[in-house]
């Protein structure tokens, strides 16, 4: 009798706590279906659908006149953000609002600084082994940022708004313990004159469009950019001789990123950034230039104006947005349901109810321990 209670006392104890696993399981997912109608996925693709339908007709007609004159509903953003960049870059605001952070000589002349008031405000000036043209068509390129920046995992075009002007999305790797972020830019590309010297620019700045919403259920958080880009210009016969830069093509050139990263960002994270992963990128960026033919004009930003003057389109259709949502997670272009599906019952799971899972579990360790050692006494 005493083995036979003893085979059955953890038998109830497992039917309990299976009762309890079950429990647990079902009020999350209850949870979820109540607040999530239909799953995230099928939310973002009625947001893109909405938005296809009422972008035609009459308004593509209206939008091609926009972008052949070079005038769009951004045109006065993108001259404000040129004009706070040059100001920005200017050497008069660097001497009193920047402190340095790191500093290199070889392979390439590169110096990070720190804004003073600004946490997340950086200004970086390195020397390129090429013209200024070169080194604009490819810093400029978002299509291209990948190749050299270790921080950027993807790059779309949303679309071209006219000469120079675009609409971009940049997915960022996540760092660790960091989650992955992404930005949704207002592109501007310039020639520009700089203290009495030609150059480009290439700027950006955040904003908002329906058709790329924020991926918060896939944990991805959307950075603000102030303002970002690089002023690029001709060394001149002073800074030659001063960095005792070897003979050949070389360029100037001022990066500045100003904004908000949002959520939680160690100091340490940022500390990397500046001083770790900003310089390794540029040194890629040079050593890439050293291989390409060196060019005094930019070839993309003239390509830019012919595009908008022969047939200006946007680059990605509305209808074509529509699996931006899968594509920045580098999944296939079609990706079933069923697989979406399952995603989103995993991060479920492991949100809701895995403490649940591994509390019963030990409660049911524990009580069926204390059981056979009640049944030892009994004997």
């Amino acid at each position: 009798m005493a083995i036979v209670d003893a085979m059955q006392y953890p038998l109830d104890r497992l039917h309990y706590a299976m009762f309890q696993l079950l429990l647990a399981i079902a009020i999350p997912v209850v949870m979820v279906l109540s607040r999530w109608p239909g799953g995230a996925y099928r939310l973002e693709f009625a947001r893109y659908d909405l938005d296809a339908k009422e972008s035609n007709g009459s308004h593509a007609e209206s939008k091609d006149a926009q972008l052949r004159s070079g005038q769009h509903k951004y045109s006065e953003q993108c001259m404000d953000i040129e004009r706070k960049f040059m100001k920005m870059a200017s050497s008069e605001e660097s001497n009193s609002s920047w402190v340095p952070l790191t500093a290199m000589k070889q392979p390439y002349p590169i110096t990070v600084q720190g804004h003073k008031d600004k946490p997340f405000c950086f200004r970086v000036v390195f020397y390129a082994p090429t013209a200024p043209g070169t080194a604009f068509d490819l810093l400029a390129s978002v299509l291209r940022r990948p190749e050299w920046d270790e921080l950027t995992e993807s790059t779309k075009i949303i679309e071209s708004l006219g000469p120079g002007d675009a609409i971009h999305y940049v997915k960022m790797k996540p760092v660790w313990p960091t989650a992955a972020r992404d930005s949704l830019l207002l592109s501007h590309l310039a020639k520009v004159q700089a203290n009495g010297r030609p150059g480009y620019l290439n700027v950006s700045q955040s904003i908002e469009d329906a058709r790329v919403p924020e991926y918060k259920q896939a944990g991805i958080v959307r950075m603000e950019a102030g303002i970002a880009g690089q002023l690029i210009t001709d060394v001149t016969e002073r800074e030659r001789e001063q960095l005792e830069l070897a003979s050949g093509s070389w360029c100037k050139v001022v990066q500045i990123a100003d904004g908000d990263l949002r959520g939680w960002i160690p100091k340490s994270v940022i500390k990397f950034i500046a001083t770790q992963a900003l310089p390794r990128s540029l040194t890629k960026v040079c050593k890439q230039l050293t291989l390409m033919t060196p060019n005094s004009e930019s070839q993309l930003l003239a390509g830019s104006q012919t595009l908008a003057n022969s047939a200006p389109r946007p680059v990605i259709s509305r209808e074509e947005n529509q699996q931006l949502a899968l594509s920045v997670h580098k999944r296939p272009a079609v990706t079933s349901r069923r697989s979406r599906k399952w995603v989103l019952w995993l991060r479920v799971l492991a949100r809701y109810a895995a403490p649940a899972i591994i509390a019963v579990v030990t409660s049911l360790v524990f009580q069926i321990i204390a059981g056979r050692r009640y049944v030892g006494r009994r004997r």
